[in-house]
């Protein structure tokens, strides 16, 4: 039914949408996409409207959302439905795992993916949308994601085990295209680098910049993000020094914001693939 499929959670303002629709981009054939779909249910019933007030796109004419969500589903050469600020358990289900030919389809390859932007920026876009979650929560959830994309990339899984999911990184995402060729050949995508100067319109678009950049992303300045709540005190009292180890672990040292807690230098990472390498370091203050 579906030659490739994609699972993506990631926490709101990660870049989803920026990925997912540069994902759409790169891929041939019949695409589906099922945007913020719900934990634990069929997708084709709980995803979420996107900016047009449809919450679905499709590469084809006369897709039938409602068809879908009866189970009369249609060939897809790829399908991708995507989970926002949620815990691992709740996106990558075993309800979904029990029901998942009887909800989406057969496919011949699945794959899982972790979209994850480092603390200081995220949660600076976070504030400046007002996103609804308890802040205790999302930031459980940041570390969760993180453990989880740390122990991807320093764990080579053994045959026939289940693999853990692929994380992408958004700050080498948004700067490295090296770092994109990699991802589209782990996502078996013919890489052609479409759409990574599009800014997703999706809740307006950036948090800071709206839709002032389309057609020139890498223009913003997406790692400086934090520099607008250096001073804000709420802010700043969201990262312990687990955090702060976790994220100078996947994207190298943090910036300077006053009052971080202090931790030990980061071990050396376990040998891993190209996509394991640590991030350059999120910019210094000036």
């Amino acid at each position: 039914m579906n030659r490739t499929e994609i699972r993506l959670s990631g926490m709101s303002r990660s870049g989803n949408h920026a990925i997912i629709d540069w994902i759409m981009r790169q891929a041939d054939g019949r695409v589906c996409f099922l945007n913020c779909a719900e934990g634990k249910t069929n997708p084709f019933e709980s995803c979420r409207p996107l900016s047009d007030g449809r919450p679905w796109r499709a590469s084809w004419e006369n897709f039938d959302l409602d068809a879908e969500a009866g189970g009369r589903l249609s060939p897809k050469d790829l399908l991708l439905h995507s989970y926002e600020d949620s815990y691992n358990a709740h996106a990558f289900s075993r309800v979904f795992e029990d029901r998942h030919d009887a909800w989406v389809g057969p496919s011949g390859r699945r794959l899982d993916v972790v979209i994850l932007r480092d603390p200081f920026n995220l949660f600076a876009s976070r504030r400046a949308m007002g996103a609804d979650l308890p802040r205790a929560t999302a930031a459980r959830m940041w570390k969760q994601h993180a453990r989880t994309a740390l122990k991807a990339l320093n764990t080579r899984p053994r045959k026939g085990s289940r693999r853990h999911p692929l994380p992408i990184l958004y700050n080498r995402w948004a700067s490295e295209r090296a770092y994109r060729a990699e991802i589209a050949a782990r996502l078996g995508l013919s890489f052609t680098d479409a759409g990574i100067e599009t800014v997703a319109a999706c809740n307006g678009g950036s948090s800071f910049d709206g839709l002032a950049y389309d057609g020139r992303a890498g223009a913003m300045r997406v790692t400086e993000r934090w520099r607008a709540y250096a001073d804000d005190t709420e802010y700043l009292s969201l990262f312990d020094a687990e955090m702060v180890d976790l994220s100078r672990q996947l994207f190298g040292p943090p910036p300077h914001l006053p009052r971080l807690p202090e931790t030990a230098p980061a071990q050396p990472a376990a040998a891993a693939p190209t996509c394991a390498e640590p991030a350059a370091a999120l910019k210094p203050e000036r």
